[in-house]
């Protein structure tokens, strides 16, 4: 093993309350019955011989804000002399049945349930101490890059005769025309190893959400539970995996033409154990047949950027719809705020807000890591992002391999094409938006001017 070999630690622990908790997923209100499946927080740490360093953490969450993240990083640094703060990039997996930290979604929690608040600290200081295990468990190791492929994930949206399209929209009616994008089966992998060759680890990235449980009332990490359980059956008990949602705003795991039909609706327990067999395949067949050799010394770079995007603006005619959608919810009074309907209620008055506060040319900050580990390379981002937005990073990166992970760092709403905006419904509707295809175009571009950046020698 060279001197100047990478520096390698991983740590992995529960991120699940020991008491009922705000389920965070869908507009209602839902309150833990019990835990089906843990949800975690994995850490892996990164240091090159000249001092860069990482520390890269996969949540099993919706998302976690901005200001969340601040948090886990200034609690970092403080743990570890010299750690710079945004050397630290935290990503949601995205299941839709995990805790609750935000206090402005649902009215306060039953007693006996653990509130927003509570959560909110408890998961800070333990996702913390996973990050600092990771850092202090680090030794030379090595990476080893590879592709696998699994059927996961599939365009969830598509477009009928009169230009409209639907989420989850039903693909037996006359006037269906097309499903509106793309899917991507390939599975991302980065393996990391032991001075022996020994497997320890991977980062494994899918171009689909974890959401066969989502409405659910049980707290779970969905697919991602027993694929990780598997793995570490084949790999061994202390081989730990790092889970990506890769662009994957418009992919969900069904099927939409055969949905119903050929293909059952994968929802539930069983749906979640089935295609986390066929992600497990997947990760098996890269290790076995898609692997590159195996490095001890890659080139390591790491950059943190905050990129100001332009914000989406409404136009008239979608703030006329907003104040419709208000009134005719509030015609008989408040809806029960812990309905779907108050959840709308809620959501298209705060879109009303940051309209009516928005100035001139309003713009976002979005905070952006990108990582170079030799060939292999990761550009970060806030969004649910449509995959042609993340196809257009992997085919124009430098590396010979990119991750485009969505949901890091923050959690700023999809980000829909030109063609999802136009063909309107949710996911492509400025009450679940930020920026619009002007901001991804933007976004796209200054991810790889930043990217491939790290590959200028």
């Amino acid at each position: 093993m060279p001197d100047h070999a990478l520096k390698i630690g991983w740590s992995q622990e529960s991120i699940t309350p020991d008491q009922p908790v705000n389920l965070f997923g869908m507009f209602n209100e839902r309150i833990s019955t019990h835990v089906e499946e843990p949800c975690t927080a994995t850490a892996l740490a990164l240091e090159g011989p000249d001092g860069e360093a990482a520390i890269w953490l996969s949540c099993d969450l919706v998302n976690a804000s901005r200001d969340v993240v601040q948090d886990v990083r200034r609690t970092v640094a403080a743990a570890i002399p010299g750690f710079v703060p945004d050397k630290l990039l935290l990503g949601c997996t995205h299941t839709h049945n995990a805790p609750n930290f935000k206090t402005d979604l649902y009215p306060p929690p039953p007693p006996g349930a653990m509130t927003p608040t509570e959560y909110r600290a408890f998961f800070v200081e333990r996702v913390a101490r996973i990050a600092v295990h990771a850092w202090e468990a680090r030794t030379p190791g090595q990476v080893s890059p590879a592709l696998g492929h699994a059927v996961l994930g599939w365009c969830r949206r598509v477009v009928y005769a009169d230009g409209t399209g639907q989420m989850y929209g039903k693909t037996q009616r006359d006037d269906f025309l097309r499903v509106e994008g793309p899917m991507d089966p390939g599975i991302e992998l980065l393996f990391t190893h032991d001075p022996e060759g020994t497997p320890t680890g991977a980062v494994v990235s899918i171009a689909c959400t974890p959401q066969t449980c989502m409405g659910e009332n049980f707290l779970s990490a969905d697919f991602w539970g027993p694929a990780r359980r598997a793995l570490r059956d084949h790999f061994g008990e202390s081989f730990t995996v790092l889970a990506v949602t890769g662009a994957a705003g418009d992919q969900c795991p069904d099927d939409l033409i055969r949905w119903g039909r050929s293909e059952p609706r994968l929802r539930g327990i069983d749906a979640c154990a089935k295609l986390a067999r066929r992600l497990v395949q997947g990760v098996v067949e890269g290790y076995e047949s898609g692997r590159r050799a195996m490095v001890a010394d890659p080139v390591f770079r790491h950059a943190h950027a905050i990129l100001d995007l332009p914000a989406y603006v409404m136009t008239a005619e979608q703030v006329a719809h907003y104040e419709k959608v208000v009134a005719d919810l509030t015609a008989k009074g408040e809806p029960d705020p812990k309905s779907w309907d108050g959840g709308t209620l809620l959501r298209a008055r705060r879109q009303l807000q940051r309209h009516a506060e928005a100035g001139p040319a309003p713009t976002i900050p979005v905070d952006c890591n990108f990582l170079r580990i030799g060939d292999f390379a990761v550009a970060t981002n806030p969004f649910e992002l449509y995959l042609e937005y993340g196809q257009r990073i992997k085919a124009r990166s430098r590396a010979l391999q990119t991750i485009a992970a969505q949901l890091t760092n923050d959690g700023l709403a999809y980000l829909p094409t030109r063609a999802g905006l136009a063909h309107g419904h949710y996911s492509a509707m400025p009450a679940n938006i930020r920026l619009g295809p002007e901001g991804g175009d933007q976004l796209v571009e200054q991810s790889l001017t930043h990217l491939n950046a790290l590959f200028a020698d």
